[in-house]
């Protein structure tokens, strides 16, 4: 770390950050540091305590909580363990939408909440509030993802962001010295780009130089693709966490051949934050953030129980408004074994992300991820970007190309082998060339889409 970067970590960040409404992250991040190790029976303990004072506030603070338990007998002054969770209904988007001014904690003034929204990638554009009090440790929570990354406090940190919603149109002098000061981040939006937008980027992060960047996958793939097409020199990138979108096996190689990276996956969803996150010990297995969300796994109606389970989320910090067995419309596999880093967070995997993303089989309606199936059919094909596949009928796909890539006859064979084999000749597809694939209004990039039995 340089000086510059010694006067961030020891003095500058808490300076800024408390008057940022970020109060206490050091302190926060510390205690995570050390709660990563404790004994799982510590752990349980300390959800249970977390979730109990949940429920209470929920219950004392908010009508639609105190009508929920109400009308299926549910007390939380007697909850005594976490399995009775499962009493209570899971929370879904349709839940916010109908009901968000009674699940808005009566207890806070306005000007101790915040609003935001989801991006709409699920298909519902969804708000919420959050209460100000939670956003220290949860950034302290976001931070050790970046730890284990290699990052600290007072390290350069690049953001590949095509959130526009989350991208300031101009940036004020005082946010400028701020961010010298404290955080030391470069955003770039990436939400749409051409070659001298690229080329921009380029340069930009060269002067830039971060030891760690957060990014969109999809974008910071095409800047990939265009720096080694391009015979540009490479950008020496130490640590890159990819959110907001599945990580493709494609995604982390090009970002280790361009950039020179370790590669981690990171579960974000703006609605709880950095939920589960690769330590770099092990591909593919994220451990949970148990101190600040508890995560159960439940079975798809329906569905093969070998398969991906739904995940319910319980927010344990955000009293603003409650998230509790939030139906976030995410997949994923609890994770039984042990992680080799030694850390006791409890670990799932994931294979793709929302529902949307996976496929179904008109054989026998398990669900396929979408992840590995584009695997197979671009393994040894266009550069990850430049196809996507729609699923619009249960045996029927769509498969949108981009018409530059001059797609060869072998190639189409091999979509042709790829798709029998793996839906044993029982999945019809039509080929379809566009001029270019966009973003959805969120910023991300689907790679597939599920658009049968009302999914989206």
């Amino acid at each position: 770390m340089d000086i510059h970067g010694k006067f961030v970590h020891h003095l500058g960040f808490r300076l800024i950050a408390g008057r940022d409404g970020l109060p206490g992250v050091q302190p926060f991040l510390r205690q995570l540091e050390e709660s990563q190790y404790w004994a799982p029976a510590k752990l349980l303990e300390y959800q249970y305590r977390k979730i109990k004072a949940l429920l209470l506030h929920a219950c004392r603070n908010t009508s639609f909580y105190r009508e929920r338990f109400d009308s299926i007998g549910f007390n939380p002054e007697k909850f005594g363990a976490l399995s009775e969770l499962e009493k209570i209904p899971p929370l879904t988007r349709n839940d916010i939408l109908e009901h968000m001014d009674s699940m808005v904690a009566a207890n806070l003034l306005p000007n101790q909440l915040h609003r935001d929204a989801t991006g709409g990638s699920s298909g519902i554009h969804t708000p919420f509030y959050r209460d100000n009090g939670c956003l220290g440790f949860k950034k302290a929570v976001e931070y050790r993802c970046n730890k284990w990354a290699g990052w600290d406090i007072g390290d350069k940190i690049a953001y590949y962001w095509p959130a526009v919603q989350d991208l300031a149109k101009t940036v004020p002098l005082g946010s400028r010295v701020k961010n010298e000061l404290a955080y030391r981040a470069l955003m770039l939006y990436s939400g749409r780009l051409d070659e001298a937008t690229l080329e921009l980027h380029r340069r930009r992060l060269g002067e830039f130089a971060p030891g760690l960047m957060r990014v969109f996958p999809n974008p910071l793939s095409i800047l990939a693709g265009y720096l080694r097409q391009a015979g540009k020199q490479p950008i020496g990138i130490p640590s890159i966490i990819s959110v907001g979108e599945p990580l493709l096996e494609s995604h982390r190689q090009i970002f280790r051949d361009v950039f020179g990276s370790r590669v981690f996956n990171c579960y974000v969803s703006r609605e709880c934050g950095n939920m589960a996150c690769e330590c770099g010990a092990e591909e593919n297995l994220l451990h949970i953030n148990s101190e600040m969300v508890y995560v159960e796994f439940e079975q798809i109606a329906g569905r093969d129980p070998r398969g991906p389970k739904s995940l319910l989320i319980t927010d344990l910090f955000n009293y603003g408004m409650p998230f509790i067995r939030y139906r976030i419309s995410d997949l994923a596999w609890p994770a039984e074994e042990a992680c080799k880093c030694g850390r006791t967070l409890p670990l799932l995997r994931m294979d793709g992300g929302r529902l949307s993303d996976f496929l179904i089989s008109p054989v026998d309606g398990s669900l396929i991820s979408g992840c590995s199936f584009l695997h197979h059919l671009i393994a040894e094909g266009p550069e990850v970007g430049q196809v996507q596949v729609v699923q619009d009928q249960v045996d029927h796909l769509r498969i949108n190309l981009v018409k530059s890539m001059g797609f060869s006859e072998s190639k189409i064979n091999h979509f042709h082998q790829t798709i029998n084999k793996i839906f044993k000749g029982a999945m019809t597809y039509d080929i379809q060339y566009v001029e270019r694939l966009d973003n959805e209004k969120s910023g991300k990039y689907m790679f597939t889409k599920c658009l049968v039995n009302g999914k989206r």
